[in-house]
């Protein structure tokens, strides 16, 4: 039997009134423009004040878009250098797109963002901002667990340290984009069979080169 599990009453007003801000913050944007969508018009529209906002939000651009600064718990990290099935390539891939998805709460609305990035592109800076900060976390993760004389690192025939670390970094980036150009919610939803398969097809690219 699946465990239930309960959200805390403290929590749950806090994602509810997130969504809220975004709800509306998001609305604005489409119905009167970036200009008039100010910080005042989103406080004014939810009910609330300035200051609640910036409680939840550090700009009007995350506000619209549903978006966050991106985190990296004790939990990804403690799955990224747990001995699995998934080999380095892959685990690295999984621990990035991990931290990416702490970008879009749960009340983030996708549809809703694609629609605002077809018709303002400049919001998408919001989001490119954001997964450099994600690809900064996993890259201090990468040359804290890998240093020059790491074994894992030797046997994957990758330079331990912090060009090994950005090395592998780069080349899961590109995964990532992979993933997203076969589906672009697979990142933000963190939809495994898309994922796994595209871990699958890009490790043969790979091997196909060599």
């Amino acid at each position: 039997m699946q465990k239930t599990t309960t959200v805390p009453l403290r929590e749950r007003n806090r994602l509810d009134t997130w969504a809220l801000i975004h709800d509306k913050a998001s609305a604005l944007a489409l119905e009167e423009g970036l200009t008039k969508t100010t910080v005042e018009a989103i406080a004014d529209a939810a009910g609330i004040s300035k200051r609640t906002f910036f409680n939840y939000f550090a700009t009007k651009e995350d506000a619209i878009m549903g978006t966050q600064p991106p985190t990296l718990s004790d939990e990804a990290v403690a799955a990224f250098r747990a001995d699995g099935e998934d080999d380095l390539f892959g685990r690295t891939v999984r621990l990035m797109i991990t931290v990416i998805r702490t970008m879009f709460p749960e009340a983030s609305q996708q549809a809703r963002r694609k629609a605002l990035k077809a018709k303002y592109p400049e919001l998408g800076r919001t989001v490119l901002q954001h997964v450099n900060a994600s690809e900064l976390l996993v890259e201090s993760i990468l040359e804290d667990r890998y240093n020059d004389a790491d074994v894992v690192m030797d046997r994957a025939s990758i330079p331990g340290g912090q060009e090994g670390a950005k090395a592998l970094l780069m080349l899961a980036g590109t995964a990532v984009r992979f993933v997203f150009s076969r589906d672009p919610a697979a990142v933000s939803t963190g939809a495994s069979k898309t994922v796994d398969e595209s871990i699958r097809i890009f490790r043969e690219a790979i091997k196909a080169t060599l």
